[in-house]
């Protein structure tokens, strides 16, 4: 335990997290918890048109949402599906997300949206949030406002066993599907060769191109497109 006059570590962290909270504030809540809270009261899936029962809960709270339109949540539910499809075509157990793993899908395509779409306007709705954040906050919770070249990083804070892997699939797909450049390389890098092994079949069952990366092969710049290239650290 903590000491009592010393705030919880995880607490604190989340204080600091500031696109957390951005995403948060454009769906109209104050903090993580509350979402969790209230999105747990959907049902997981799709209804028979389609549309998942976390974005029928979303949507019944339009007013509550900053930035963000029914319009919007409709398109990244209707993307979503469709990236999951794909996933799922060629697997014998189809896969269901879970609540948490939708809404970090969903947070993805939020962000995603902007960054391709303007991402000037996103450097600068972030900024303004921060500023008016660390008016309300004590001064060891302030942060930095964020650099164009930061909104080149993204990390998803979550539980072991949460299924990660499947949502790094699923990013792949986001990703691919907002971006309008050519991409030089695709690279995972693993800790070690069973993992690789492992991530290799669990990138064919999600129908996502891949192969062991061989610098001496010279296959850096083989560009075949979007393939997964995978090595370990050690290499």
């Amino acid at each position: 335990m903590p000491p009592a006059n010393r705030p919880n570590s995880h607490a604190r962290l989340e204080k600091r997290m500031s696109l957390l909270a951005w995403l948060l504030s454009r769906l109209g809540y104050g903090s993580a918890a509350g979402l969790l809270s209230d999105i747990k009261q959907a049902d997981e899936g799709f209804d028979p048109e389609g549309r998942s029962y976390i974005y029928a809960r979303l949507a019944s709270r339009a007013d509550s949402m900053n930035d963000i339109y029914t319009s919007d949540l409709r398109r990244y539910d209707e993307n979503i599906r469709e990236h999951l499809a794909a996933m799922n075509a060629g697997r014998s157990r189809p896969i269901t997300l879970r609540y948490f793993q939708y809404l970090a899908a969903l947070f993805s395509e939020i962000f995603l949206d902007r960054y391709f779409d303007n991402v000037d306007a996103l450097l600068g709705s972030l900024n303004d949030f921060i500023v008016s954040l660390n008016s309300n906050s004590a001064a060891a919770d302030r942060v930095d406002r964020f650099e164009k070249p930061d909104l080149k990083k993204l990390a998803f804070w979550m539980a072991t066993g949460s299924g990660k892997t499947l949502l790094m699939h699923m990013n792949y797909r986001q990703f691919l599907h907002y971006n309008r450049e050519p991409l030089d390389n695709i690279l995972l890098i693993t800790p070690n060769e069973g993992l690789s092994d492992q991530h290799l079949e669990e990138m064919q069952a999600s129908g996502i191109p891949a192969t062991r990366f061989d610098l001496n092969g010279n296959d850096l710049f083989q560009n075949a497109p979007n393939v997964v290239k995978v090595t370990e650290i050690t290499k």
